[in-house]
């Protein structure tokens, strides 16, 4: 029996031998542990379990603060087709290939609002922010691409705060924050008024009705939804309601393959682009830090993850779509809301023991 017949027999059905060759892959490539699982880009449930099994059956082993394979690991990544590769990624931008040094003055003043921002992530909600960094560069692409100069955007959901980041730069027309947290509404709704921002706030549970004076009135949307199969859905379809007929219309999204495997990116494309007269016009690497968050948690049982990460490691990629001539806005639609909509068994908390 080969080493990767022997290390299948232990692992679900469900993880592949691609998957065990990705997170080989990340050992060998990078030095920070925590960066293993952006590299493999694989859930990080699915990735945890590799792990314990490499480490349980003598394939990784640990030298002082480094993760080594075994010559019997060196024989399983050679049967699986795991090798070390450079990263060759531009060492300033983060990846994103964004330069927003011409936003300065905002930015500067976006980190102020941010710093003061209500801290409490409400985990029921899925809530996280990412980092300022990370929104200055999603913003000078949407800039460059013209989807917020003299637009009217709408925003599903803002614990990032980026409604504010938009309007602070002086380009859209109106923004039109939907969001459920009546604390992240009363702050958002407190710095527009303070700053005069053209920035409109609405309380609103998407699993809901939009309130109809806002239907097929956009020209941009945003959002960063949670990342399970219906989850993502909710909140993309949610803003194809609200987007104008027509051509030339953009929606942006935030997933991960953190939490997020191929299949279901692949049901999320397939969905979207057999239903809606749209196109994906651009899958940006993940460039997008979030702030590491109230109850992350290290994994004790693996040594060179026992600690949490000392820097921000949790990545999405962006997404853009764009309508074609033929679109026409999705109808409107109410559903129950359920726990399934935040978290699944890709989830990040699947990783760890239930209590």
């Amino acid at each position: 029996m080969s080493e990767y017949q022997t290390l299948k027999s232990k692992l679900p059905d469900h993880i592949t031998q691609a998957d065990v060759q990705k997170i080989m892959r990340a050992i060998l490539s990078e030095n920070a542990p925590w960066d293993w699982f952006a590299r493999a880009r694989i859930p990080f449930p699915f990735a945890v379990n590799i792990l314990r099994e490499l480490q349980a059956n003598g394939y990784i082993q640990y030298v002082g603060d480094k993760t080594e394979l075994t010559p019997k690991g060196q024989t399983l990544a050679h049967e699986v087709g795991a090798y070390a590769v450079p990263t060759l990624t531009c060492p300033t931008c983060g990846t994103s290939g964004s330069d927003y040094s011409a936003l300065s003055n905002e930015y500067a003043a976006f980190q102020e609002i941010f710093n003061a921002s209500p801290t409490s992530q409400n985990q029921d909600l899925n809530q996280g922010e990412m980092t300022p960094e990370s929104t200055f560069r999603r913003i000078s692409w949407m800039l460059t691409l013209g989807d917020i100069t003299g637009k009217r955007i709408a925003h599903m959901g803002d614990d990032d705060l980026t409604s504010i980041a938009l309007a602070l730069t002086g380009h859209p027309k109106e923004i039109v924050v939907f969001e459920i947290d009546p604390h992240l509404c009363n702050y958002i709704a407190d710095v527009a008024r303070a700053r005069n921002l053209p920035i409109r706030v609405v309380q609103q549970d998407l699993t809901k009705p939009l309130p109809p004076e806002f239907l097929s009135t956009f020209d941009t949307f945003v959002c960063d939804p949670p990342e399970t199969r219906d989850g993502l859905l909710l909140f993309v379809e949610k803003g194809l309601t609200l987007l104008k007929a027509g051509d030339g219309h953009a929606g942006y999204f935030g997933s991960t393959v953190i939490e997020g495997s191929l299949n279901k990116w692949k049901h999320w494309q397939k969905k979207l682009m057999c239903n809606y007269d749209i196109v994906y016009t651009h899958i940006f690497p993940p460039f997008t830090l979030y702030v590491s968050w109230h109850d992350e948690m290290p994994l004790a049982d693996l040594p060179p993850l026992s600690k949490i990460a000392d820097r921000e490691w949790y990545r999405f990629a962006w997404n853009r779509i764009e309508t074609m001539e033929t679109f026409q806005p999705a109808p409107d639609f109410e559903t129950e809301m359920q726990r399934l909509f935040y978290y699944d068994a890709e989830s990040y908390y699947e990783a760890f023991p239930q209590a």
